[in-house]
């Protein structure tokens, strides 16, 4: 069964024609090797596509940064041609401008008419506001264009002293600022002109005009936190929106500005492309390579099969041949089958095919050439567009090419420069010879170097204008013959901001106060000269550890992350200390300040305050005197009334002991009354230092009430006491207070006695307005204050009595004041008057018994 089974199949495979085997045998081996090599090379051109486009995308954003930057610049030199304007220039020097003017001046429906109507723009975008400061800063004039709110003030205080544009972020959105000095003919500064341009989308659109309508997407971003504040397409990439949100769908390129005169802060150029668009290109350019390599291999494996199939019928026509010739001579027979004129078919097909491969071969030099053109293409692209000069010159120094920028940066045409020497047409003379000696080092490189070293060099434009530069030169070895790229990068800007650099590096070693910096480990890391007393006081040096007790000071601040202030006396200097904490960098900046002298006036200026209180004081009793001599005259009759008694009885032998026991204990208690009065007294009238203690307000209010209960008393007047119900705890000083209070009540009873007798009530309450707050309020029945009284009636010598000096409310605000407090009046003609005292005071605090 094995045979028969064998048999039957060859016998099957037999009747399959020689040359369609060997067809099969091809396609197959084909599809086997497409199948192998396909993602090999699929993943090679997805890598070199990878490589590309980073390149692509990195030269994109520098682009869209240039353009950025360009436009900024145009702004700048729209501000400084504006400010060079007739009109503006005469209005600044005309009467008005010089008059002096409280507040600024505001256009918003009206155009001023030093400015232009359509004046300034830059393309289609116009600033928001159009400002004037003058000669000191001060805002002016502000022309409002568009209905934008924007801080002028604080802008302008921004103003450094020198032309220029700044890039901030000032008002909840980027701003561009130009600014621009308008001088008089004798070259003084007379104003300054200052244009708001808000950074928005149509800004951006104008800066980026070839980028529309290619899905790209240009922004500012706040690289601290990582926000867009702005976009040149808001419907696609959302404002003060966070960049990480869109990551998923574009490409992110973020840059720092090349010119740093701008920044206030910490503000990059985002450059943003649709992934989807990166995508779709990348699967559109594999899948056309991939198509072309599969009908490319489909030729190759069509027409190896085809020459397979030419072989095979010839073999198979040679073997039909054979056994024919064996069956005639041999009488036997091959096994090989008859299968008619098969070689004539194969024959046209084979000049078919030679036809076919001649086609396919002109296609594939077409494309050949055409790859060839289009990379000679994009190579001139990038050359013309690069944002340095480029030059290439022969080993003589001869000019051989030359870039667009090359061109716009020197002035010269193209076709000037070519066959000249360079040396002769852009370089300095007096660094002709340096430049000279870099070509000839550049033929002497050594062995796996691929380019010499920058150098500095002075350049020529074709006005004579000099312009420094970093050259460095690349050699390019031809068949016969040597040539050099030459890369010229103005370096103009990086050498004004290297000096810029260096005179903030030593804005701290001259500042005339104290300027230190300490670690995290307490090391003092920088001090200024004028620190040299603190270092003293604190016994250390540079580089060495603070005392213990600052150094936990410096901890803490960090801890806190805020500034925190103190104060430090030394051999008779009195400095304050700010520390400003660096959290991210781990250090604290301490600046200090010299104010001995106004602790000084301070001191002096409580002690005149506490001797004017004290006359006050003293005046006070000068015309309460009566009031006390007569409180002072009841315990001392009582006294003597009681003594007299006791004299009485003990002459006449009558009364027992324990009436004599009382009667002499009435004498201890008017005693104690009187010396009581005395020494309240006392305490009102003598001097005493500035000294805060505990009290309780309510039993302050009941002392100041019995005080001047006599006098209440003698004018009828009602004394009524609202007091809280709870002890109210505050810090104060004690003979101030009842100072503030005695001119209140005093000042009321005096007032009532312009109304009836039934009507005349004086009301003191107190209470508790919040955990750090406490309210006293004197509130009378009496007529009232007039709105003409009250708008002086805390100015110091302004009275309404006769006798008065003036100054007891305006004392009694100070004392306020001092204690950290609030004093107010309210008042109705008719309807009585109310004086309201705040004091400060702290849950912490307790009293006594409470």
């Amino acid at each position: 069964m094995a045979h028969t089974g064998r048999g039957r199949f060859f016998r099957w495979f037999e009747r399959i024609p020689l040359q369609w085997i060997s067809v099969l045998v091809g396609v197959l081996c084909g599809v086997l090797v497409w199948l192998v090599l396909d993602p090999i090379q699929s993943r090679a051109l997805g890598e070199i596509f990878q490589s590309e486009l980073e390149l692509q995308l990195d030269r994109r954003a520098r682009d869209t940064r240039y353009r950025f930057e360009q436009y900024l610049r145009q702004w700048q030199i729209a501000a400084h041609g504006l400010s060079q304007h007739w009109r503006l220039v005469n209005h600044v020097q005309s009467p008005d401008w010089e008059s002096r003017q409280l507040y600024p001046k505001t256009y918003i429906e009206s155009q001023p008419a030093w400015l232009e109507k359509g004046h300034p723009m830059v393309g289609s975008v116009a600033p928001s506001q159009v400002v004037l400061l003058d000669a000191k800063d001060r805002v002016r004039e502000v022309f409002h264009q568009q209905d934008t709110p924007f801080p002028v003030a604080k802008a302008a205080k921004g103003y450094s002293g020198r032309d220029g544009a700044v890039v901030t972020n000032v008002w909840q959105a980027p701003y561009l600022i130009a600014l621009s000095a308008i001088d008089d003919p004798h070259g003084r500064k007379k104003a300054v002109l200052m244009l708001v341009i808000p950074i928005d989308e149509r800004f951006l659109l104008q800066s980026q005009q070839v980028v529309a309508g290619d899905g790209s997407v240009v922004g500012l971003l706040d690289a601290d936190r990582q926000v867009l504040l702005s976009s040149s397409d808001e419907k696609q990439v959302l404002r003060n929106s966070k960049l990480s949100q869109w990551e998923d769908d574009y490409l992110v390129t973020s840059q720092s500005f090349t010119v740093y005169e701008g920044s206030d802060q910490n503000i990059q150029f985002a450059t943003l492309i649709s992934r989807k668009r990166v995508e779709q290109t990348s699967q559109r350019i594999l899948a056309s390579e991939r198509r072309e390599r599969l009908l490319e291999a489909a030729a190759f494996v069509a027409a190896f099969s085809l020459l397979f199939f030419f072989v095979s019928a010839r073999l198979n026509h040679f073997l039909h041949r054979i056994s024919n010739l064996g069956r005639r001579a041999l009488n036997i027979e091959q096994p090989v089958q008859d299968r008619g004129n098969q070689l004539l078919v194969l024959e046209a097909w084979i000049r078919d095919y030679f036809q076919r491969v001649g086609a396919a071969q002109d296609e594939v030099q077409r494309e050949h050439e055409t790859q060839i053109h289009d990379s000679e293409v994009l190579k001139s692209t990038l050359l013309d567009t690069a944002l340095d000069s480029i030059i290439t010159v022969d080993s003589t120094a001869t000019v051989v090419e030359v870039n667009v920028t090359a061109e716009r940066t020197f002035g010269f045409e193209r076709d000037h420069l070519l066959g000249q020497s360079i040396t002769q047409q852009l370089i300095h003379t007096d660094d002709r010879t340096r430049f000279r000696n870099l070509l000839a080092a550049c033929r002497n490189l050594p062995e796996g170097a691929s380019a010499c070293a920058p150098e500095g060099f002075l350049t020529t434009d074709v006005n004579g204008a000099e312009t420094p530069v970093e050259c460095s030169a690349v050699p390019i070895y031809m068949h016969d013959q040597t040539l050099f790229t030459l890369y010229l990068r103005d370096v103009s800007e990086r050498r004004k901001a290297e000096r810029e650099i260096q005179s903030l590096a030593k804005f701290t070693s001259e500042n005339p106060s104290p300027v230190l910096r300490i670690n995290n480990r307490g090391v003092i890391t920088y001090a200024n000269a004028a620190s040299e007393p603190l270092l003293d006081y604190w016994g250390c040096e540079l580089a060495q550890t603070l005392p213990l007790y600052w150094r936990n000071l410096v901890l803490e601040t960090l801890d806190v992350g805020h500034n925190r202030e103190y104060e430090l006396a030394s051999e008779g200097q009195i400095f304050s200390l700010l520390l400003a904490p660096i959290v991210e960098l781990g250090y604290v900046n301490i600046y200090g300040r010299d104010i001995t002298q106004v602790r000084s006036a301070e001191q002096q200026s409580r002690q005149h305050q506490s001797e004017l209180v004290h006359v006050c004081r003293v005046s006070t009793m000068g015309e309460m005197a009566t009031g006390l001599a007569h409180e002072l005259n009841q315990p001392l009759a009582a006294i003597v009334n009681f003594a007299s008694g006791c004299v009485r009885r003990l002459q006449a032998g009558i009364g027992g002991e324990a009436e004599l026991v009382d009667a002499m204990a009435q004498i201890t208690v008017q005693a104690e009354r009187a010396g009581e009065i005395i020494k309240r007294l006392r305490s009102l009238v003598g001097k005493k230092p500035h000294e805060q203690i505990l009290v309780n307000l309510n039993e302050l209010v009941i002392e100041v009430a019995s005080f001047v209960e006599y006098e209440a008393n003698k004018r009828s007047v009602e004394i009524i006491l609202d007091l809280a119900g709870e002890g109210l705890p505050v810090k104060v000083d004690l003979v101030q207070i009842e100072q503030v209070l005695l001119n209140l009540v005093r000042n009321a009873i005096q007032v009532l006695q312009q109304v009836e007798v039934s009507q005349r009530r004086l009301t003191l309450v107190t209470c508790k307005l919040d955990e750090r707050r406490v309210e006293i309020q004197v509130r009378d029945t009496g007529p009232g204050i007039s709105p003409d009284i009250m708008e002086h009636l805390f100015d110091a010598f302004f009275s309404t009595k006769e006798s008065g000096m003036g100054m007891g409310l305006a004392i009694s605000r100070k004392i306020i004041e001092d204690h950290q407090g609030d004093i107010f009046v309210t008042s109705e003609l008719g309807h009585g008057t109310e004086f309201t005292v705040i004091l400060p005071t702290d849950p912490k605090l307790e009293l006594p018994g409470y």
